[in-house]
C-alpha cells in the first residue's frame, strides 16, 4: 500500500528520497522533524477511530495498516505492518516493506506493536485514504506531477483528512 519511512538522528539532511529499483520510496527523517512529530501525535491520538474500523470494517474499506519504529542502536526505521489485526491491546501485522536499516529483520516477518508506540496508521475507503498522518506531510512537499504520480502508483486518492 504504502512506502516506508527512516529515521535517523545522525542523518544531516531533513527530509531525503531514496529509490531502490522497484521498491517503496523512503524517505530519511531527522528525530526532531517538527511536522513528523505532530503527524505522530496525531495518528497516536486518533486510533480509536481506526481500531473501530479494523474490528468493524464496512464494505469498501481495505488495506488496514499500522506503521511501527523498529530500533537498532542510534538507527529507527519505521515500517508499515500489513494484515493487521487487534488483540489483547496490541496490534499484530506482517512487515509491508523491504527493511534497509534494521539488520535481521525480513519482510513478511510477523510482529507486534503497542498502541503507544505506532507512528501512524491508515486504511482505504472507497479508493480514498483514512489515517496516514506521516504520509501526508510527505505528500504536501510533492510537486502536483509527483502527487499525481504518488496516488496513481498508491492505487488511492489522499482526499480530505478525516478524523
Amino acid at each position: 500500500m504504502m512506502g516506508c519511512s527512516t529515521q535517523q538522528s545522525v542523518h544531516p539532511i531533513g527530509r531525503e528520497v531514496i529509490r531502490r529499483g522497484a521498491e517503496p520510496e523512503c524517505f530519511q527523517i531527522v528525530e526532531g522533524d517538527a511536522e513528523m512529530n505532530r503527524a505522530i501525535r496525531q495518528a497516536r491520538k486518533s486510533q480509536r477511530t481506526f481500531i473501530a474500523a479494523l474490528q468493524h470494517p464496512q464494505p469498501g474499506q481495505r488495506d488496514f495498516q499500522v506503521k511501527k519504529p523498529f530500533v537498532q542502536g542510534d538507527v529507527v526505521e519505521h515500517l508499515w505492518l500489513r494484515d493487521v489485526t487487534y488483540s489483547g491491546h496490541r496490534y499484530h501485522g506482517v512487515v509491508d516493506n523491504h527493511p534497509h536499516a534494521i539488520k535481521g529483520l525480513k519482510m513478511g516477518a510477523r510482529v507486534s506493536v503497542n498502541p503507544s508506540e505506532i507512528t501512524d496508521w491508515a486504511y482505504v475507503d472507497h479508493d480514498t485514504l483514512v489515517g496516514g498522518a506521516t504520509i501526508r506531510v510527505l505528500y504536501q512537499e510533492f510537486s502536483p506531477e509527483r502527487r499525481a504520480a504518488f496516488e496513481k502508483e498508491a492505487g488511492f486518492h489522499l482526499g480530505k483528512e478525516k478524523p
